[in-house]
């Protein structure tokens, strides 16, 4: 009180401000204490498949495009590549009850993935089928603007709003095996804490 020139009555009120927010805590007969902050939960980030699954949706996938190139650079950081290393590029439409939501162009090692028939309906899987499971990746949302193609790809109109996720994914000793570009629709996708 005396520090900051206020009265009994306001500091009374800051620090009842304080408990009621669980910035502090008070223990009768104790004192009062900072309040230990709670460890954010990480976000829990399901893939297209357990999405629609918990919609009561069956999903499926589409290849649509399977190409082999050389790593740009951007590509060769991304995936800790060697720049100029083969890759391979797959574009895949993800569908829910015959309808699509979504759009993946996913990046990875060619020697990851040699033969884009190996995949099945889920990429994850695969990777966890050849012991390079995604681990955890890290994201980049953004919302955009559907631009010709990709509104003819999603079967929307050019112009409307989508959800462009850029994602990494890790494997054993945090490293990058796979670099998505995923195009969303925006009513379909979910960040869970």
């Amino acid at each position: 009180m005396e520090s900051l020139g206020i009265s009994r009555v306001t500091a009374r009120r800051a620090l009842q401000a304080l408990a009621e927010d669980g910035a502090i805590t008070r223990s009768r007969g104790a004192g009062t204490f900072i309040a230990p902050r709670p460890e954010p939960k990480p976000a829990r980030l399901d893939n297209f498949s357990e999405l629609a699954r918990r919609r009561g949706m069956t999903p499926a996938s589409e290849l649509v495009a399977f190409e082999r190139s050389r790593a740009t650079p951007q590509e060769a950081a991304a995936l800790a590549l060697q720049e100029g290393e083969e890759i391979v590029r797959l574009t895949r439409l993800r569908k829910a009850d015959g309808q699509t939501y979504w759009m993946d162009v996913t990046t990875l090692a060619l020697a990851v993935l040699p033969d884009a028939s190996a995949i099945g309906e889920s990429l994850y899987a695969y990777l966890e089928r050849i012991g390079k499971p995604v681990l955890r990746v890290t994201e980049k949302l953004r919302a955009i603007i559907a631009g010709d193609e990709l509104a003819a790809r999603l079967n929307i109109a050019p112009g409307e709003p989508l959800l462009h996720i850029l994602r990494t994914g890790y494997t054993h000793s945090d490293k990058p095996v796979e670099l998505t570009d995923g195009y969303c629709l925006n009513d379909f996708y979910e960040l869970r804490q």
